[in-house]
């Protein structure tokens, strides 16, 4: 995937599935270990709970004298405690609500079943506690309840020692009993263990997201930043006046579109400060040239080496004009490179315009023998007749040069959608290919093939192309298929938008 945008949601969306799936298993952990553990003591709880009222039922004469019994072990394994007769009817509880799931059966004369029937077991406790004490083990059951002392820890001797005491015993209230058992009872237990929240594990999760969500941030932070430093230096070294600098272009496709344009913005950069150094040097060698010839006459009259005749000043003249036209000519350049040439824009007939060019040229036409035709509809634009004369008359002047004698010219006006266009061919030697590109250039005069001799100043078709577009047109030149150059001249018809500077 090449595109910045497709890497940058690729990263995130597989940061996100990280993030998600680390999620997914973290929860299911937690939930899975909160069972478990739930389980495991709710368990737990129950055996405790059973074993305590089993053996604690001993000493009672009926379950509603363990109503104490009940309320202390609820409260130390926070949860609620039902007991009912075989056929479901409520003997103690902790507390009102509903019947809790059921733990299971509770028998207080299952540890004395070996000896069959029990009808009174009230003098257990005593009858044991004194038995162990005359054997040498001193204790109390206020503080060591007899389940406590049956299911301790403890050697083989005291194992012996309190068996034989607990069958005596049992043997003695067998004999002795005043009482009754209490009859096997249902025990319901609710449990409310609750696991506490892992927020160790969790904020280990969290930290170890927040570090891969800060490390694609960073790389897709890499993928853009890269590249934009490298064009941000560029643009630097350029500012500077380094402007043969380029960029890579080995980068997403949004960012090497924006490499490529910098490139060819460089590049423009560069010929246009080859062409402003170029432009340079031709001014400078426009105007030395008439100056050179001015001076060098005047200091040969001063010297008395030449006569101060009517001839040489006309040729002093004719180079003085020659400095003014130039001087002109790039003073409108000047204009309309800075926008601020005044351009009188009326509806214009360019047929007609066409035609009163063409009459204007006949007679030169004539003289070199040159067939000089017009095909001029009417042709309405919004313009300023007297530049688009201007840019006709340098048009018709070129192609009647390029012609020659016994050549052809021709001018064509017609609409073309919402332009106008006037068409200017000559059948003569065309223009070289390899000038095609730079024929609007200033002081490019073209090949001596079309201009044989020629003494022009080179801004000619500059002017004529830059007076075009200030139009909101434009001015192109190309060889026709049959031989010549064709100039095009495309105009805003009558309905289109003036570009008025």
């Amino acid at each position: 995937m090449g595109s910045l945008k497709g890497r940058v949601l690729l990263l995130t969306v597989g940061v996100a599935l990280l993030a998600v799936a680390l999620t997914a298993w973290a929860v299911v952990s937690v939930t899975q270990d909160a069972l478990v553990d739930s389980i495991d003591e709710r368990q737990d709880a129950e055996v405790a709970i059973t074993e305590e009222l089993t053996f604690a039922a001993l000493t009672f004469e009926d379950w509603r004298d363990a109503q104490d019994l009940v309320d202390e072990l609820a409260a130390d394994f926070d949860t609620r405690i039902v007991v009912t007769d075989l056929d479901g009817r409520e003997l103690v509880s902790s507390g009102p609500g509903p019947l809790p799931p059921i733990a299971g059966l509770i028998d207080p004369a299952s540890p004395l079943a070996q000896f069959g029937e029990v009808e009174g077991l009230e003098d257990l406790e005593f009858l044991f506690e004194e038995c162990v004490n005359e054997l040498g083990f001193e204790f109390d059951l206020d503080d060591l309840d007899l389940e406590t002392l049956l299911f301790s820890p403890i050697g083989d001797a005291e194992a012996e020692v309190i068996e034989a005491c607990f069958d005596d015993a049992v043997g003695l209230a067998l004999s002795f009993a005043t009482g009754e058992v209490p009859e096997p009872a249902l025990l319901f237990i609710e449990s409310r263990v609750e696991r506490p929240i892992p927020w160790f594990r969790l904020g280990l999760i969290g930290m170890v997201v927040l570090a891969l969500a800060i490390a694609g941030a960073t790389a897709a932070s890499a993928i853009v930043s890269r590249p934009i430093a490298r064009l941000t230096r560029a643009t630097q070294s350029i500012g500077t006046g380094e402007l043969g600098t380029r960029v890579e272009t080995d980068a997403p496709d949004e960012v090497r579109a924006l490499a490529e344009s910098f490139n060819e913005m460089a590049e423009e950069l560069e010929r246009a400060d080859a062409r402003r150094k170029q432009l340079t040097s031709d001014v400078a060698h426009e105007l030395r040239t008439p100056v050179t010839n001015i001076i060098g006459r005047l200091e040969a009259v001063a010297d008395g080496l030449l006569e101060a005749t009517p001839e040489e000043l006309e040729v002093v003249s004719a180079e003085a004009l020659r400095l003014r036209a130039l001087i002109d000519d790039l003073g409108e350049l000047a204009r309309i490179d800075d926008g601020v040439l005044q351009l009188e824009q009326v509806p214009v007939d360019l047929g007609a315009l066409a035609t009163s060019m063409v009459e204007a040229f006949s007679a030169r036409a004539a003289e070199q023998g040159v067939e000089l035709s017009c095909d001029c509809p009417r042709v309405e634009a919004v313009v300023d007749g007297g530049r688009i004369g201007q840019i006709v008359g340098n048009l018709l002047d070129n192609a009647l040069t390029a012609a020659g004698e016994g050549g052809r010219v021709s001018i064509a006006a017609r609409e073309d959608g919402a332009s106008a266009v006037l068409e200017v061919r000559d059948d003569g030697a065309g223009i070289d290919e390899a000038l095609l590109p730079t024929i609007f250039d200033r002081f490019r005069r073209g090949d001596a093939s079309r201009t044989p001799g020629a003494a022009g100043r080179g801004l000619g078709l500059s002017i004529a192309r830059a007076l075009a577009r200030a139009h909101g047109g434009d001015l192109t030149a190309a060889n026709a298929p049959e031989g010549g150059a064709v100039f095009t001249l495309t105009l805003p018809g009558d309905g289109g938008t003036s570009a008025e500077s």
